[in-house]
């Protein structure tokens, strides 16, 4: 199953979005893309708890 990821559900003006298999790649990738275009480090934890906030559960993100 896919998750959709828009850099603009996450408070920035971005037209950046992911659409892939819920991985941690995934979440990873969204995380190299704020640092990279947004300037902010957030940690894997953090990311992950925004995707989270955001009403994915953990569990259904593969490993």
């Amino acid at each position: 199953m896919n998750l959709q990821l828009r850099c603009d559900d996450y408070g920035f003006e971005c037209e950046f979005e992911l659409n892939e298999e819920k991985t941690m790649g995934l979440i990873k990738k969204l995380r190299d893309h704020f640092e990279e275009a947004h300037g902010i480090d957030y940690t894997i934890e953090a990311v992950t708890q925004m995707i989270t906030n955001r009403g994915h559960s953990l569990e259904s993100i593969k490993k």
